[in-house]
């Protein structure tokens, strides 16, 4: 069989978690209307007819100061050894390729690289094709597939180009394995993804999801959750008026878990102020963000 890892890149908000969840057909990564929805590396597992792929969803490519996103970037790029081939997501209907084109010369990997040109459906023909060309002029050795991956269009092609290049070889995960999350983390994920939907601004950005206790029994899960923001107006955005913010967040978290798990789930969530975290390395490396 073919069997091998694929990592997915680009930058923020062009697609890449969506693409995974729609190979996969599951919600394996949560997706946001909003940059830098992803945090962590997360392996997708997918398992064909004499086929297994991991795609290995990354935190968007970009520039920032804080030394959470300078750890994003750093485990982004990471993720590139011992690749297979990578997967490079470009949102067609952006206005200027200067920084994709950068980032692609940026990447060294002796694996295969694809454009995938996502949201083909979003631009008339002289666009795509003017941006076609422009990626094709600098990067010529690297195969462009159009996609628009909300429409499912182009996954069948992304699939038979990374299948060709894979080595033969053993499966990588065991049958019925599809990531290699547990599940503290997709608790953790799960909160985070409704605060994203709830919370405007800057708050989701600046906010932490720790997983304090998670026990598994007869009756369920119990989950105690926490989540760390950086200042008390923060704080008191997150809880709400009278605290229908943070009972509408941990509601529909707790839905989602039981949907995912089907099974009873019990979750407590309640906030704090963990001031400057998204700087410093240490409390980084507390909340689970530790580059490794």
């Amino acid at each position: 069989m073919k069997a091998g890892f694929v990592a997915i890149l680009g930058r923020p908000n062009v697609g890449k978690s969506t693409l995974l969840n729609a190979l996969l057909s599951k919600r394996v990564s949560i997706v946001s209307p909003k940059a830098q929805t992803t945090r962590d590396d997360i392996v997708g597992v997918y398992n064909g007819k004499d086929l297994q792929i991991a795609f290995i969803d990354t935190p968007g490519l970009f520039d920032g100061e804080e030394a959470l996103y300078k750890r994003m970037n750093r485990n982004a790029r990471r993720s590139l050894s011992g690749v297979d081939a990578v997967l490079y997501l470009v949102d067609a209907s952006t206005k200027d390729l200067e920084e994709d084109i950068t980032l692609l010369a940026s990447i060294k990997v002796d694996a295969p690289i694809f454009i995938v040109y996502n949201k083909i459906d979003l631009v008339r023909a002289p666009e795509a094709l003017a941006g076609k060309e422009r990626l094709g002029a600098s990067f010529p050795n690297y195969p462009l597939i159009e996609a628009s991956i909300l429409t499912n269009f182009g996954l069948s092609s992304i699939l038979e180009a990374v299948k060709a290049a894979l080595p033969e070889g053993l499966p990588l995960y065991p049958e019925g394995q599809i990531s290699d999350k547990d599940d503290q983390f997709f608790a953790k994920e799960s909160i985070r993804q409704y605060m994203l939907r709830f919370l405007h601004e800057e708050v989701p950005h600046e906010a932490a999801v720790l997983i304090k206790k998670l026990e598994k029994n007869d009756g369920g899960y119990e989950i105690e959750a926490v989540i760390y923001v950086e200042k008390p107006s923060q704080k008191a955005i997150v809880i709400g008026r009278g605290g229908a913010m943070i009972k509408q967040i941990s509601m529909s978290a707790r839905r989602d878990l039981e949907k995912r798990w089907k099974a009873h789930v019990r979750l407590d969530v309640r906030v704090e102020v963990l001031k400057n975290w998204r700087a410093d390395p240490k409390l980084l490396s507390y909340l689970g963000y530790d580059g490794k």
